[in-house]
């Protein structure tokens, strides 16, 4: 087993879940704010 290929595909699977994590969390703090700014009436 290739030890060097298997460090490379678990770093770039981190890297691709935190980017999924991070667009996730944006799009709740950007839909919090617009809650805070257009609230319901």
């Amino acid at each position: 087993m290739n030890t060097e290929a298997l460090k490379i595909a678990v770093e770039l699977m981190l890297f691709g879940m935190g980017g999924v994590f991070l667009v996730l969390f944006l799009l709740y703090l950007i839909s919090q704010l617009l809650i805070k700014l257009f609230p319901a009436k």
